[in-house]
């Protein structure tokens, strides 16, 4: 009896210290929303681009490779900053200081490019390339991904649609926009993806600037204007206030990820 109270007793120091360690800054849009973003850009790439992708993709589409990056980051923990830009939201945008020793998101989407696009590469060092570069575009068009403080909205609990619990953690800014949103609308991924194509035809929504900078840019001023403080709740009139944003970078993350990949493996003269 007293050998299971000390062992209780360690496992319940244990899961408090576990508590208390600094927590990874989250994913980006969780694997909804990267595979949405890879299913537009399949839409729109040209077919000498999808024919270049077969070797590198088989029979799979960009969906089926969207995650990697993420997946692996646990074993590879040096591309955990890969991942995100941190602007400080009272400074005029980017600034090369923001992304020390090409450590961030902007650096590796054009490194990451020129690899895909240099055939004198070694097939695994392009493979590897376009899994990173599927996964970042979509990143960086997620508004949080480009904020530095509180750890892109990381440290900024909240309760989402009445609850505090966000699947199996507590719910945060950046969580909210990662997958609470997309998953509020009811959409499956198809379905959501089909209704982007349809608004990117009637908006004749385009990709716009093919600078990462400015698509960083662009995320923080959208993470500006969405910014909560901490406790807040997320309600109806949030999402009804932010569900237009979460679609237009959704699709944008699609299009600039199929301009991208068709000028570096389809011919099309690089913007």
């Amino acid at each position: 009896m007293m050998k299971a109270m000390r062992l209780r007793s360690r496992l319940a120091v244990f899961l408090a210290f576990l508590l208390v360690l600094p927590q990874p800054r989250a994913l980006a849009w969780g694997s909804r929303g990267h595979r949405i973003i890879a299913d537009i850009a399949w839409d729109h790439i040209n077919e000498a681009t999808r024919e270049r992708l077969r070797p590198f993709l088989g029979d799979n589409d960009l969906a089926s490779i969207s995650t990697w990056a993420d997946d692996i980051r646990s074993g590879r923990p040096e591309t955990g900053p890969w991942h995100y830009v941190d602007i400080p939201p009272d400074s005029g945008g980017y600034q090369p200081q923001d992304c020390p020793d090409n450590n961030c998101v902007v650096a590796r989407i054009d490194q990451f490019a020129r690899i895909l696009g240099d055939p004198g590469q070694t097939f695994a060092a392009r493979s590897e390339a376009l899994k990173f570069l599927v996964h970042f575009v979509g990143d960086l068009s997620q508004p949080f991904h480009a904020m530095a403080d509180a750890r892109g909205g990381n440290d900024i609990p909240v309760s989402a649609f009445g609850s505090a619990q966000c699947g199996d953690y507590p719910c945060n800014l950046h969580s909210i926009w990662d997958s609470e949103l997309i998953t509020h609308t009811g959409l499956r991924e198809h379905q959501y993806a089909r209704a982007l194509e349809a608004m990117i035809a009637a908006d004749h929504l385009q990709a716009g600037s093919a600078d990462p900078v400015a698509w960083a840019n662009e995320s923080l001023q959208l993470a500006k204007q969405a910014w909560v403080q901490p406790q807040a709740e997320i309600d109806q009139a949030y999402y009804l206030r932010e569900r237009p944003v979460v679609d237009r970078q959704l699709a944008l993350g699609g299009l600039r990820l199929a301009r991208l990949l068709n000028e570096e493996l389809g011919g099309e003269a690089k913007s």
